[in-house]
């Protein structure tokens, strides 16, 4: 008889690849979401849905009643107010394991937070993601429960690097990033994987890993850029934009969700995160607990990424 995962944030960039990945390592899957998404609801997933949201406690009782597992994938990266990063990211994490204290004692977690806890001081987003991770410390009791700090996460239907691949087929990529910025990187599949290992790894009870693709120091911008340029095709030129000149950027977006009420992820908040220097996975890694291998470098895994946005018609 298979075993149950109960998923928040399923119906996202992320959630919609870990459902397909505990699918086919034979899980049965229950979704939270706040209305019927259509894109997971299909004969190949055979989901049971869940409807609400993470402010919804009777729901989320719902949704991890006798289930086995518990994947924490949601929550929010941007918002209208800095408080609502903490009453999603912070919030809907008490909340949900209030829930599973009543409705599934025993179920093991994974809560998949952000290689962005690491510094909370930086940003209300980062800060969010610090609190969230204390709240399964707090509040996860005896279960065994694994926290993911993932870095850049890119891959078939990603919306938020796409505007890169656009620009290198230009042949120009603007990036901001101080001038000696190194940053990890993992592509969604890789991620997926790393999550249904979480089921199955041996080690301690209760542990964190800031998971990558494997590459040792991660990468410098001109090894994004020659990646990028592998993937479409062209060779880019790089433009790396100094911090005053995304803080400008950042201050008209501000503006401009103040009249329109859509929230954006340029705010000004955000600068000192985007030019933070070390965003390297660090510490003990998942794959000497676990049988989970990294399968995508950039390279790779940029030319998986460009070929399904030229399957989609995105650049």
């Amino acid at each position: 008889m298979a075993k149950l995962a109960a998923v928040t944030g399923a119906t996202g960039f992320i959630g919609r690849h870990v459902v397909t990945a505990l699918r086919r390592h034979g899980w049965d899957v229950r979704v939270l979401a706040r209305r019927h998404p259509a894109e997971l609801l299909s004969p190949y997933h055979r989901l049971e849905l869940v409807i609400g949201d993470l402010a919804d406690s009777p729901a989320l009782e719902r949704l991890v009643g006798g289930a086995d597992a518990i994947i924490h994938l949601g929550g929010l990266v941007k918002a209208l107010h800095r408080a609502d990063f903490y009453a999603a990211n912070e919030g809907g994490t008490e909340r949900l394991l209030m829930a599973a204290a009543i409705a599934a004692p025993g179920a093991m977690l994974v809560h998949v937070s952000s290689l962005a806890a690491r510094e909370p001081r930086l940003s209300p987003y980062c800060d969010s993601k610090h609190r969230a991770e204390l709240v399964v410390r707090a509040l996860a009791g005896e279960r065994i429960w694994t926290i993911l700090r993932p870095p850049a996460v890119y891959g078939p239907g990603d919306q938020e690097i796409r505007p890169m691949f656009q620009a290198a087929r230009l042949g120009l990529v603007p990036y901001p990033a101080a001038p000696d910025a190194a940053l990890s990187m993992i592509h969604v599949a890789d991620l997926a994987e790393a999550v249904a290992a979480c089921l199955t790894r041996s080690g301690p009870p209760q542990a964190t890993f800031e998971v990558d693709d494997g590459v040792p120091g991660g990468y410098r911008w001109p090894d994004i850029l020659s990646a990028l340029g592998e993937a479409v095709g062209r060779k880019p030129t790089g433009l790396r934009v100094p911090r005053a000149g995304l803080s400008l950027a950042a201050q008209l977006n501000r503006l401009a969700s103040k009249i329109d009420r859509r929230p954006r992820i340029l705010q000004p908040h955000k600068v000192a995160e985007i030019y933070w220097p070390d965003w390297v996975a660090q510490g003990d890694r998942l794959q000497d607990v676990s049988d989970w291998q990294p399968a995508f470098d950039i390279w790779r895994g940029f030319r998986d990424a460009a070929k399904w946005y030229a399957s989609a018609r995105m650049v």
